[in-house]
């Protein structure tokens, strides 16, 4: 009998002990859900990509990013384009990796969720710090005669393609020095010029090359 006693005490003993584990859980549970946050020391602005730099291209990508329950993304889909898949690829590439979040609690759990964030592309940004593309300084004796008694002077953005023997297979013009000579001379001296190529592998390949053409009459700048 007393033996049968001892079992209900221990019995008793542990349905409490369970019983009050249960309501510390329910207790600790009884906080408010947590919105999904963002740790704003990692919404840091994308590094503007280089060519988008020279061609000047600008925009905002909307992305959606799904946000794992320890708050880091696990994809970044483009729902709005900025105009230029290069931006969009950016964004959503430097978003994966270096934003964060503090992830939703709900019902006491981190969940994972999806939110959409917008990356704003504004060459102003990349102007002072952005990387510059090289400047050719134009010789005077190539300096077309029609601009050279008009005096006119400017600097041409060109976009030349280097195929894998170093010859210049395409010209386009990013940006015009607003003297339509000094742009179609660019162009025409362009095609002449022979570049070491890239290589990938130790294979050259096709590379476009930006840079600018500089025309000056001031033999000191």
């Amino acid at each position: 009998m007393q033996c049968f006693r001892q079992i209900q005490i221990v019995a008793g003993a542990l349905f409490l002990m369970g019983a009050s584990q249960a309501w510390a859980a329910d207790a600790a549970c009884n906080a408010p859900d947590a919105p999904l946050r963002p740790i704003m020391a990692t919404h840091l602005i994308p590094p503007y990509p280089e060519v988008s730099v020279m061609t000047n291209e600008a925009g905002t990508t909307l992305l959606e990013v799904a946000i794992g329950a320890d708050g880091v993304p696990t994809g970044a889909k483009v729902i709005t384009s900025s105009g230029s898949l290069r931006l969009d690829a950016a964004a959503a590439d430097y978003v994966k990796d270096t934003w964060r979040w503090n992830a939703p609690v709900k019902n006491c759990q981190p969940i994972a969720v999806e939110t959409r964030v917008s990356v704003k592309w504004d060459l102003r940004d990349a102007r002072d710090t952005g990387p510059q593309p090289p400047s050719v300084n134009m010789d005077i004796k190539d300096y077309p005669p029609g601009a050279k008694q008009r005096h006119e002077q400017g600097a041409v953005g060109l976009m030349v393609v280097v195929m894998p023997n170093g010859a210049v297979a395409i010209t386009s013009i990013t940006n015009s020095s607003g003297f339509p000579e000094l742009d179609r001379k660019s162009e025409e001296l362009a095609k002449t010029w022979h570049f070491t190529p890239a290589t990938l592998d130790g294979r050259a390949i096709m590379t476009p090359v930006f840079l600018v053409s500089v025309w000056s009459l001031d033999p000191k700048k």
